[in-house]
């Protein structure tokens, strides 16, 4: 195993950063940051800034690639990423 296996599957790791890919995954189009945060602060107890940091813990890995439109920012799976190391994004 590689050293990016080893980033992408410890990114993964965590139960919050899982959850979060899934929910990403579940959409083909890319989630902006605030229905992403919507989405997952209904369903749980984590703050704004938690969500955020789980996400800017997934884009340092490269699970998903964060794209800026003017203030807003939008994440989409890195399904190319996640397919070199052994995962098929549509089994998320």
């Amino acid at each position: 195993m590689n050293d990016d296996s080893v980033v992408v599957l410890k990114a993964l790791a965590d139960d919050v950063r899982l959850g979060l890919v899934r929910k990403i995954a579940a959409n083909s189009e890319p989630r902006l940051t605030c229905d992403i945060i919507n989405a997952c602060s209904s369903l749980s107890a984590l703050s704004q800034p938690t969500i955020s940091h789980h996400i800017s813990k997934l884009v340092a890995a490269g699970v998903l690639i964060e794209e800026k439109h003017a203030q807003q920012k939008s994440y989409r799976l890195n399904s190319d990423r996640l397919r070199a190391v052994g995962i098929e994004p549509t089994k998320l």
